[in-house]
């Protein structure tokens, strides 16, 4: 059997996702279907007449980074976190009742927060940090389409806008793979 090179992402399988470490500490579970970061590198041609459609250069205009999460089977807890401005309320002594308004004007990136991805193993948390993915500053944005019928499972999608960071040495990093260094 072939060893796995320290820092490879493994090739197959669901992962965690812990949002605020160090705050909320909220574990998105469960998921369904697929959990999907994409990081984009957005560029600009440049043209010159005597090369006429062909660009002759480019220049990188930023990076665009998402994260997309389909929740399964979410508690009003969750839905609360990744819904902005709700709020839960008790009835009965527990929470099942949760307002959604609609929010107009708020930032985004003071609010934001790390989120890691780590891969899912034998239905842990994998422990080994070259493993995990880091995005350092991003915010939940729902995108909720909740069927009702009889051949669907009901998945809450929800997409993590993300933003470079702006914390000590970590500054313009949008995210990272592996341990901190």
């Amino acid at each position: 059997m072939a060893n796995r090179n320290a820092g490879q992402i493994r090739d197959l399988g669901p992962c965690c996702i812990i949002w605020d470490s160090v705050g909320v500490n909220l574990d998105f579970k469960p998921t369904y279907g697929t959990v999907t970061f994409r990081s984009e590198d957005n560029s600009e041609d440049i043209f010159e007449d005597g090369h006429g459609l062909a660009p002759v250069d480019a220049i990188f205009t930023g990076r665009v980074a998402l994260l997309e999460v389909p929740l399964t089977r979410p508690d009003i807890s969750t839905l609360d976190a990744v819904l902005h401005d709700a709020t839960k309320h008790k009835s009965a002594g527990k929470y099942k009742i949760l307002k959604v308004p609609n929010v107009v004007g708020d930032n985004m990136f003071p609010i934001a927060k790390e989120i890691i991805l780590k891969p899912l193993i034998d239905n842990v948390c994998s422990a080994t940090t070259s493993e995990w993915i880091h995005i350092h500053r991003c915010y939940p944005i729902g995108a909720l389409e909740i069927g009702y019928d009889n051949s669907g499972q009901r998945v809450y999608n929800v997409t993590f806008k993300c933003f470079p960071d702006d914390s000590s040495g970590q500054v313009n990093q949008i995210w990272r793979m592996g341990p901190a260094s």
